[in-house]
């Protein structure tokens, strides 16, 4: 009982909040699932933009990171994922034109920077987000399901457990117990889900449930990084407790593609 009384009951109810938003939306599906996976692209960007360009910056940027995103949701969503990549393309074209005309004027460093930031942003969120806008509803519920319990048994056993520091240069709070329990949390998940809906044994089901734990935490580690190179201890404050929404959605970020690769050739549902 004691475990559960020092909860953070700010974040348990952001989380269920969440929850029913996303029950919400995968029952809609169709309009509705886009307009949410929009909306969460584009707060996601606009996040990553304030980690290196401060709350104000770049607007125009933003903008145009944010529409050129959204294209590329859109038209995989309408089954045309190769110009969905021709929005990608386009982007870097805009990034090549502002390098030229900027390269004249400052040092070579200031002026590819902002460039590489607008692409990194392109490729981090709205790219890595595209298999919700074609994967099915089983798919995305496993994806999202196997995501929710290795953060959340992550988190509750290393805030109660955790005594050997992960990786401490990266992300200091995160322990060695903490990384283990989300494994086990993910991969008992996947194995019962596979179980119950899948078509493929339940080893393989286990197998892909270290998998999707591995690229899961890669992905929190790696948001994690990216908040230690600009001394920032969240993406945002939208979501009480859980802090911004790249913070809530890093680890699915990863995963999400992995299972839409390996999807591609091996039929687990």
């Amino acid at each position: 009982m004691e475990i559960f009384n020092k909860v953070d009951k700010t974040r348990i109810a952001t989380g269920l909040a969440l929850i029913a938003t996303l029950i919400f939306v995968l029952i809609q599906g169709g309009i509705p699932m886009l307009l949410f996976i929009l909306l969460v692209a584009a707060l996601g960007l606009w996040e990553f933009f304030d980690l290196f360009w401060g709350k104000s910056g770049r607007i125009p940027s933003r903008v145009c990171a944010i529409a050129l995103g959204w294209a590329m949701l859109i038209l995989t969503w309408l089954n045309r994922p190769q110009d969905a990549l021709v929005c990608l393309g386009a982007g870097f074209v805009l990034v090549a034109l502002s390098f030229l005309f900027r390269w004249d004027v400052v040092g070579e460093d200031a002026a590819f920077s902002p460039g590489g930031i607008f692409l990194a942003g392109l490729a981090y969120v709205p790219l890595l987000l595209l298999p919700a806008t074609y994967l099915s509803t089983t798919k995305l519920v496993f994806v999202l399901c196997a995501v929710s319990f290795s953060d959340t048994a992550a988190y509750f056993v290393g805030s109660h457990f955790g005594h050997h520091k992960l990786w401490p240069r990266v992300s200091p709070k995160k322990s060695g117990e903490g990384a283990v329990g989300s494994l086990v949390a993910c991969v008992l998940f996947c194995t019962i889900y596979g179980a119950y809906f899948g078509r493929a044994s339940w080893f393989s089901f286990f197998l892909l449930g270290i998998a999707v734990n591995a690229f899961a935490q890669l992905g929190d580690l790696f948001e994690s990084a990216l908040k230690r190179s600009v001394n920032v201890k969240d993406s945002g404050n939208i979501l009480p407790g859980h802090g911004g929404v790249l913070d809530r959605i890093d680890s699915l970020l990863f995963a999400l593609p992995m299972v839409a690769v390996v999807d591609q050739w091996f039929f687990f549902f």
